[in-house]
């Protein structure tokens, strides 16, 4: 399947700052039910390291209230976010080899990294939501607390631990699965085909073909579907999940639903 976001999402979503990569909004995407998820309330990114002036007043200017980073403390260490005084940062580091991009890039160009199997990322994001389970399960406690949004959720590339996150939220509340697939897919366009020309920049005239690299790099929309088959078939639902395993109680995802859904019209 393509890699390639769908042409109508990402115009309704996708917000321009000057040094930040993969920034949006998930207002707007309708659910199962006919209603939207209420604008400027959850923002989705990479890392916030080189935000500019302007782009720290505009996180001011949408009331952005609080920053979920996914990011390990090794990765925060090297790429220090510039937050905006009176943003809170919540510390919410997930691990594994989603924190390892830069390791698996260097490997690449060595060229000690010849054979990526097509289910890397699902095999990836599955160990991810083993292991971080209770991350995820703080994750979405602290967005259901009074003060939990407006909000954004970022990692450093913004589409595997934070694509993860996204993923389960947009699920909970009831959107689609097509749906959920086109938002994981804007990061391809965003942020993994410019990690692939980089790539075969890098590795002109060894005669590696990049496009195996794909499944590093890329938001392959597969990958991404197959986690979320394989969430249902062992816990019902993303919902599931987060109760039996992540540890979020039913009375947060209620005031989940009750603050990020718009209520449905009167008539």
């Amino acid at each position: 399947m393509t890699s390639e976001a769908s042409p109508a999402a990402a115009p309704d979503h996708e917000l321009s700052l000057e040094g930040v990569r993969n920034f949006r909004d998930l207002g707007g995407y309708e659910t199962t039910d006919g209603r939207r998820l209420r604008a400027g309330q959850v923002y989705r990114s990479g890392a916030l390291h080189w935000l500019t002036d302007a782009d720290r007043a505009t996180l001011e200017r949408l009331g952005l209230r609080v920053v979920y980073d996914l990011r390990t403390a090794e990765e925060r260490d090297q790429a220090p976010s510039s937050l905006p005084t009176g943003i809170r940062h919540e510390l919410l580091p997930i691990g594994g080899t989603a924190a390892r991009t830069r390791e698996l890039w260097e490997l690449v160009v060595g060229g000690q990294l010849t054979e990526v199997p097509p289910d890397f990322l699902f095999r990836v994001y599955e160990s991810l939501a083993e292991a971080a389970a209770s991350t995820y399960g703080q994750l979405f406690t602290q967005l259901a607390a009074p003060e939990g949004a407006p909000g954004l959720i970022h990692c450093t590339a913004g589409k595997d631990r934070t694509g993860i996150g996204v993923a389960l939220l947009l699920s909970t509340l009831g959107v689609d699965e097509e749906t959920i697939l086109d938002d994981y897919e804007l990061s391809a366009v965003v942020y993994s085909d410019e990690q692939i020309a980089k790539l075969r920049t890098k590795l002109e005239g060894t005669g590696i073909d990049v496009e195996r690299y794909r499944a590093i790099f890329g938001a392959p929309r597969e990958a991404m579907a197959a986690f979320l088959e394989n969430l249902r078939g062992r816990y019902g639902s993303a919902e599931g999940y987060l109760y039996e395993e992540a540890g979020v109680d039913v009375e947060a995802l209620a005031e989940l639903r009750y603050r990020l859904v718009e209520a449905p019209d009167a008539d």
